[in-house]
C-alpha cells in the first residue's frame, strides 16, 4: 500500500479546508446580497408609499377617511401579488368569513339567485330562519330591499342590504308567484328582523325508491354531525346506496370535509398538501371503518376545494363512481393570518394532493360518467327548482349505483324491479345507461348560468 508523507497529509487538509470556506463564503455572500436586495426593494416601498402619502396630504381637496385609506392600501398589497386567491378581508369581512365557516349566522337566512329580469329570486329558506319566520317562501322573488328596486340598486347591492346585526330589521318587497294560471300573482311587503340562525348545509331523502340522497352545499364546523345525522337515519331505511351530491358546493373547511371522509373511507391519507418548496405533508387521515354502501358522487363547474377532493378520494379509494361534469380546479391550501385590529390577510400556501400525489388546482377531477344538464334543466337547478327524477345527473348517479350492483327498486326509465330479474334489469338498464352517459361526453358544457349568490354568507 502507497504511503503519503505527513506534510502531503497536512497540505491536502489544509486545501480541503480551504475550498470549504471558499464555499461557504461564497454561499453566505450571495444569501446576504439576497437579502441586502429584498431589504432595499422593501425600503424602496416604504419610500415611494411615504412619497405618496405626503404628497396627497398636502394637496388632497377632499377629507380622508384613515381607516378606508389603511384598509385600501392593505387591499392593494395583496392584490399585487397577481393571485386572485390572495385577498385583505376588513374587519367586518373576517368577521363574516368566520361566520360562513360556523354552523349558525346572523341576518336573514334566505339565499337567492339573480332572475332573468335582475331580481332576486329566493332558492333557500334556512328552517328556523328570520325569514321562513316572516312567511318568505321559496320561489319568492324580491323585487325591493328597504324600498331601493333590485334592478336599479343592481343584485349585488341588493344582496349587501341584507346583511345587518341582530335585532335591525330589512323591508322586502316581494312578489309571489301564482301558483294557479287563473290566479294573479301575489304583491306582499314583508319585514324580517336580522336573527341568529342555524345554517344547514346538509340535506337528504330518500329517491328511487331505496336509494339514499344526500347534498352537502359547503363544508361548515357542524357539516359532519349533520351529514353523519343523515346517513344514519338512510341506513335505518336500507338504502341500497348513496348518491352524495357536491354540485355548486363552495368548498369550505377542510377540516369538516376530512372528517366527513373519514365516515365514508378506509384507513388511509385523505388529505395532503405540497408547498412551495416541495415539501409534501399529511394534514388528515381516516381511521379504520367505512361506509358498506356504494357511493356515486355528483359533481359540476362549480364543485369546489374540498369537495374536490373528497370526490377525488372516493374514486382513488375504490368507493364510488363519479358523475357530472370536470369540477372547479381550486385546489389550494389557503391560510388566514388576523391582523391585530380584527382584520386579516388571506393567501395560498400548498397545493392538494391526491391519493395519487396528483396536483388538480387548475384543471380539476374529471367524472367517471360525463353526464351535463340541458339549459332548462340548469336553469331550474340553479333555482332550485329541479326535481330529483327529473334531474339528469342525479338520475345517472343512481344507475352508476346500479353498475355497483346495488339493487335500485327503481331504475331511471325503467319500471319497479326485484329478485332476480331485477338484477338482470339492472346490467341490461346499466349498460344503457353508460351508453347514454359516454355518448353525453361529447356534448359541450351548458353556457347558461345564472349568478348564485347566499344572502347570509359570503366569501
Amino acid at each position: 500500500m502507497k504511503k503519503f508523507s505527513l506534510g502531503a497529509c497536512v497540505a491536502l487538509c489544509a486545501v480541503t479546508a480551504a475550498v470549504t470556506v471558499s464555499l461557504t463564503y461564497m454561499y453566505a455572500m450571495d444569501t446576504f446580497n439576497q437579502r441586502v436586495a429584498d431589504v432595499n426593494q422593501r425600503q424602496a416601498m416604504y419610500t415611494k408609499l411615504s412619497e405618496i402619502d405626503q404628497t396627497i396630504r398636502q394637496n388632497f381637496v377632499g377629507e380622508i377617511d384613515e381607516k378606508a385609506l389603511t384598509d385600501g392600501i392593505c387591499t392593494g398589497y395583496l392584490a399585487g401579488l397577481g393571485d386572485t386567491d390572495a385577498k385583505y378581508l376588513t374587519a367586518e369581512q373576517y368577521k363574516a368569513y368566520v361566520a360562513g365557516n360556523s354552523g349558525s349566522a346572523v341576518g336573514v337566512g334566505i339565499s337567492t339567485v339573480k332572475d332573468t329580469d335582475g331580481n332576486m329570486e329566493v332558492t333557500e329558506v334556512a328552517p328556523g330562519s328570520p325569514g321562513e319566520k316572516a312567511g318568505i317562501q321559496k320561489g319568492d322573488v324580491i323585487i325591493s330591499v328597504d324600498d331601493k328596486e333590485v334592478v336599479r340598486i343592481t343584485y349585488t347591492a341588493a344582496v349587501n342590504l341584507l346583511d345587518g346585526e341582530a335585532g335591525s330589521t330589512v323591508k322586502l318587497g316581494v312578489l309571489r308567484p301564482a301558483e294557479k294560471e287563473d290566479e294573479k300573482n301575489e304583491l306582499l311587503t314583508v319585514s324580517v328582523t336580522r336573527a341568529e340562525y342555524a345554517q344547514n348545509s346538509v340535506q337528504s331523502s330518500i329517491i328511487c325508491g331505496n336509494v339514499g340522497y344526500i347534498r352537502i352545499s359547503r363544508f361548515r364546523d357542524n357539516t359532519p354531525d349533520l351529514f353523519r345525522e343523515a346517513l344514519k337515519d338512510l341506513e335505518n331505511k336500507n338504502v341500497c346506496g348513496i348518491v352524495l351530491d357536491l354540485r355548486n358546493n363552495a368548498g369550505g373547511d377542510m377540516e369538516a370535509a376530512a372528517s366527513i371522509m373519514d365516515t365514508l373511507l378506509p384507513a388511509g391519507t385523505v388529505v395532503a398538501t405540497r408547498d412551495s418548496s416541495g415539501k409534501e405533508t399529511v394534514e388528515f387521515t381516516s381511521t379504520a371503518g367505512e361506509i358498506s354502501l356504494p357511493v356515486s358522487v355528483v359533481m359540476n363547474e362549480s364543485t369546489y376545494g374540498a369537495a374536490e377532493l373528497l370526490a377525488a378520494n372516493i374514486r382513488d379509494y375504490n368507493k364510488g363512481l363519479l358523475v357530472g361534469q370536470q369540477t372547479a380546479g381550486h385546489g389550494r391550501k389557503s391560510q388566514v393570518v388576523p391582523l391585530s385590529d380584527g382584520s386579516a390577510v388571506f393567501f395560498p400556501v400548498a397545493e392538494y394532493l391526491t391519493l395519487n400525489g396528483d396536483v388538480f388546482d387548475g384543471t380539476g377531477i374529471a367524472p367517471d360518467i360525463t353526464k351535463v344538464l340541458s339549459d332548462e334543466q340548469n336553469n331550474l337547478f340553479l333555482s332550485g327548482m329541479l326535481k330529483q327524477e327529473e334531474d339528469a345527473q342525479v338520475l345517472s348517479a343512481v344507475t352508476a349505483l346500479a353498475r355497483q350492483g346495488a339493487q335500485v327498486e327503481k331504475l331511471p326509465g325503467g319500471d319497479e324491479v326485484s329478485g332476480e330479474e331485477g338484477s338482470a334489469s339492472q346490467e341490461e338498464n346499466s349498460n344503457d345507461g353508460e351508453s347514454k352517459d359516454e355518448e353525453s361526453a361529447e356534448s359541450s358544457k351548458a353556457e347558461s348560468k345564472k349568478e348564485a349568490s347566499s344572502a347570509d354568507s359570503k366569501e
